[in-house]
């Protein structure tokens, strides 16, 4: 399995639309991890250079999700002749926005920000005919949740594969290379966010949750659409069964859409789930099997 700059790079590459916008070097489109090679660079031959890209990834640790970053992606076009940056641009968002990479690490979802235009007039080899656009993307892990047994987020996904069923469940279903969300198949990714005791008891204990719901789609209508799916299936059902067939109760159960759903899940839920005391599981001592209890008089 690739990491996720071979996966990005290998994106971009081999996209026969992208490429076709591009300039060649060295048989290949002109796509350039962080600065291109320099105009007299045998490679180029004596096709034009340009259009061309180059990208840079800075990632950091994040607390929540591992990994979180952003994809700078430059898209140089020459005046002149070949694609404009407004057309570079489109190509761009189509492969890249809102989609899923599966790395060797987790799952990576790149989400648009912004496209900023540029002329480039004081680069050494550049003209005033060189003018492009700068696209930058949030880039998020989404690591698998699964911690414990019974566990509230593998009982969230199992119930979301029943109101979902062609929806890509992260940490129940597996992806493969690039998944592009959409509205009648998306993406749902579950997150614990905060755990605690709630109270005690002598055979079990109860445990207070918050979680978070992200949906993940190409555009707002279909996240909302899919956002009032899970909203109104919970709704209806009550409760969630868990894998040892307990219940897993979640109130204040709320669908917010505005919210940055790279970062923030658009639904937050808290609520409750009991765990039995683990001598509830134990096997009775054998040295108890053949004990016999007998009632004797008083005195």
């Amino acid at each position: 399995m690739l990491t996720l700059h071979e996966m990005l790079f290998q994106r971009l590459v081999t996209s026969p639309t992208l490429a076709d916008k591009m300039a060649s070097f060295d048989g290949r489109a002109a796509i350039f991890h962080q600065q291109a090679p320099s105009a007299d660079n045998p490679k180029w031959g004596k096709n034009p250079q340009y259009p061309r890209l180059d990208y840079n990834i800075d990632l950091l640790e994040n607390p929540a999700r591992n990994t979180a970053g952003t994809l700078m992606i430059n898209a140089w076009c020459d005046l002149a002749h070949g694609a404009t940056p407004e057309e570079v641009e489109y190509t761009l968002r189509d492969l890249l926005h809102a989609t899923f990479a599966q790395t060797e690490e987790y799952a990576f979802c790149f989400a648009w920000v912004r496209s900023d235009a540029f002329e480039a007039t004081a680069q050494k080899e550049e003209t005033t005919r060189i003018i492009g656009v700068t696209l930058i993307f949030d880039i998020m892990a989404c690591p698998s949740q699964y911690t414990m047994q019974p566990d509230p987020i593998r009982a969230l996904n199992l119930w979301t594969k029943q109101v979902l069923p062609e929806a890509t469940v992260i940490g129940e279903d597996e992806i493969e290379g690039w998944l592009i969300p959409t509205r009648d198949r998306p993406v749902v990714y579950w997150r614990l966010t905060s755990q605690g005791v709630q109270r005690k008891h002598f055979a079990h204990t109860w445990l207070n949750i918050t979680v978070e719901g992200h949906v993940y789609a190409r555009s707002a209508a279909d996240r909302l659409f899919n956002l009032t799916r899970i909203n109104t299936a919970h709704a209806l059902a009550g409760h969630i069964p868990m894998e040892d067939g307990s219940p897993l109760f979640l109130r204040d159960f709320s669908v917010k859409p505005h919210f940055n759903y790279l970062a923030q899940g658009q639904i937050q839920a808290s609520g409750n789930f009991g765990v039995l005391q683990p001598w509830y599981y134990s096997e009775p001592d054998p040295k108890l099997n053949n004990a016999i209890t007998e009632l004797r008089p008083n005195g």
